[in-house]
């Protein structure tokens, strides 16, 4: 039987748009939620950008944090919208994940209104396995930012939305150039490479990141990835360790350090950093249940494989190979 784990091969951007004022009729025309009028309210939409044709919408989840503890978690509806009953103070984050990936956070500020709107873009990589160059991208994190190289960082994006690697590259130097600890800056630079395969110049521009901001969770966890991805295996689990303590609640952070410890056969460190990422994503990462299922496999313990195959069947209950786990798990656990 095959027991696959999905990985994305995909690159990720975040652009906040304009924030808008809006009265509380617009957030229960959006969310087609009966929301009290007075009721203090965050919400806003996510539009996804890049999907192909007959290319499944991924799941799109928004979870709001302040000084490290979740108040709450939104799965965008159909028309991308998400919404919490409260208004955290300044300071708080949305952490936003697409398809089981974190993409970053977007800062909340009260003088943005209560409505934080974002674009993401979807678009295809190379895929392949567990050490692609599926990197994240955040735009908001670095506060010291001039309005001249806002308006470059704007443009850089947008040339890496439309796939032109080089002039983005280009543009994220000149911010460099006249302000060199923009550590974010840094990081796209770093992702930029890292999915055109100049791996050597990632991790050069990774680094340069983490010494600026050494609890930078996003380069943490794509130096990780990138280390992954040439088989350093120590590497890879120091940074993604790293990338853990900077966002315990990341459940990419503990997805790849898992994966990692599996391949560097340390089965018994994965197993929890594997459950932890289902835990805090368990529909985005319902096809962990798999790798896990083929790992007691493995094993032989059979019993425990079911019981994965029953989990995830519980979560994707039209996966093609709904019959074949059935009969698995008929055959192991009786149930």
């Amino acid at each position: 039987m095959r027991s696959i784990i999905a990985v994305l091969g995909i690159f990720f951007t975040v652009l906040l748009m304009p924030a808008v004022l809006p009265a509380q009729g617009d957030v229960r025309s959006a969310t087609g939620m009966p929301i009290p009028i007075g009721q203090a309210v965050t919400w806003g939409k996510i539009e996804l950008r890049g999907l192909r044709s007959g290319e499944r919408k991924p799941i799109i989840t928004v979870t709001l944090m302040a000084e490290g503890v979740e108040l709450g978690r939104s799965i965008a509806n159909d028309e991308g919208y998400y919404y919490f009953l409260l208004r955290p103070r300044d300071g708080a984050f949305l952490v936003v994940t697409v398809g089981g990936t974190e993409i970053g956070r977007q800062p909340i500020f009260s003088s943005r209104g209560d409505r934080f709107d974002m674009e993401v873009l979807w678009t295809d990589g190379t895929g392949g396995g567990t050490g692609s160059s599926d990197v994240v991208s955040v735009r908001d994190a670095y506060t010291e930012r001039s309005a001249a190289n806002q308006r470059l960082f704007e443009r850089a994006n947008a040339a890496a939305k439309a796939g032109r690697s080089n002039e983005a590259v280009k543009l994220f130097n000149e911010i460099l150039t006249s302000d060199p600890n923009d550590f974010v800056a840094w990081t796209e630079v770093g992702s930029l490479h890292f999915t055109t395969k100049k791996n050597s110049d990632a991790e050069k521009a990774y680094k340069r990141a983490l010494e600026l901001k050494p609890d930078f969770a996003i380069a943490l966890l794509n130096l990780g990835k990138l280390y992954l991805s040439q088989n350093k295996l120590d590497q890879a689990i120091e940074a993604l360790t790293k990338a853990v303590e900077a966002e315990p609640n990341s459940p990419e952070a503990h997805h790849f350090l898992g994966e990692t410890y599996l391949q560097a056969r340390k089965g018994s460190l994965a197993v929890g950093h594997l459950y932890k990422a289902i835990e805090l994503a368990p529909i985005e990462k319902a096809e962990i249940h798999l790798r896990l299922a083929a790992l007691f496999n493995a094993a032989g313990a059979r019993d425990r494989a079911a019981a994965e195959y029953k989990a995830f069947l519980e979560k994707v209950p039209d996966h093609a190979e709904r019959n074949t786990m059935e009969k698995y798990i008929k055959d192991n656990s009786g149930n």
